[in-house]
């Protein structure tokens, strides 16, 4: 084979991968960068030029950062309410999307409708009334008003709903002549058979709730129910810091639980989504 040729033949796949390294290089990059910068000192971090690895890595800052804020404390709130919302969401994600997907009733495709209508109204749009419906409640600075209005999720009724539907019917069909109700249909056929979606919707719904940040800001003003974000903020914020190496050790504490989700479960989300959306 000839050399031109040859290179004719390694040319597109060439192109290809310096296509996927750029790509990685510009999503992964600003992760190290914060990664990097957590291990610097304060002026290094703000030095110019900058410099790309420590000239000593100071591992202080993943020291002081529970030492100036009560860094256990929101994590431990950030995981309360990602966890407890995203259960939420999962359960009334999968009821709803059986009910739009199996179930007749009247005004059925008139309510999906709007419901789906509703996802392209941004959140800045009702916040007001809505933190102002959590304050009449009294449930600012409490878990249920950090958990319970993130519990309905219309993207997800979206997607299970999708799923259900590319079921045959012929087993939930078989259930209901055994004498199986709606819900015992639901939890003890469909739900089984949903675990793939569930699995991928757990996942999103994870990252949602832990990265929730404005409505998060909104809801709490007590310190002693900050999440990682807010408390990230309120850090800034107080204290008027400059202190990058500090800021970016938090920063890199507060996505470690993100970046773990998505790099055990990778697979299982793609998979999951593309199969749910056909």
């Amino acid at each position: 084979m000839s050399r031109p040729l040859r290179l004719r033949r390694l040319a597109p796949h060439a192109a290809r991968h310096a296509i996927l390294l750029v790509g990685v290089v510009i999503f992964f990059g600003p992760f190290l960068w914060m990664l990097l910068t957590s291990f610097k000192s304060s002026s290094e971090a703000l030095s110019f030029p900058p410099t790309f690895l420590p000239h000593a890595w100071r591992f202080d800052s993943y020291r002081r950062i529970f030492t100036v804020a009560p860094f256990g404390l929101y994590y431990l709130n950030s995981t309360i309410v990602t966890v407890l919302a995203t259960f939420g969401q999962i359960v009334t994600s999968l009821a709803a999307g059986y009910a739009f997907a199996r179930m007749r009733f009247r005004g059925r495709t008139v309510i999906f409708v709007v419901l789906l209508a509703a996802l392209m109204v941004p959140f800045e749009v009702v916040f007001t009334p809505l933190v102002t419906l959590l304050s009449q409640l009294g449930w600012l600075n409490s878990y249920q008003g950090l958990i319970i209005p993130n519990v309905p999720s219309i993207l997800g009724a979206f997607l299970f709903r999708q799923f259900f539907l590319s079921f045959p019917t012929e087993i939930e069909d078989a259930s209901r002549i055994d004498g199986a109700g709606v819900w015992r249909r639901l939890w003890s056929v469909m739900a089984p058979m949903a675990r793939p979606m569930i699995g991928s919707f757990a996942i999103l719904s994870f990252v949602y709730n832990w990265n929730n940040f404005f409505f998060q800001f909104l809801v709490t003003t007590k310190s002693r129910y900050y999440t990682v974000q807010v408390g990230l903020a309120q850090l800034q914020g107080e204290n008027n810091t400059t202190d990058f190496g500090l800021l970016m050790a938090g920063s890199t504490l507060a996505i470690i639980p993100v970046m773990i989700v998505f790099l055990v479960f990778q697979r299982q989300l793609v998979s999951a989504m593309s199969g749910g959306l056909r």
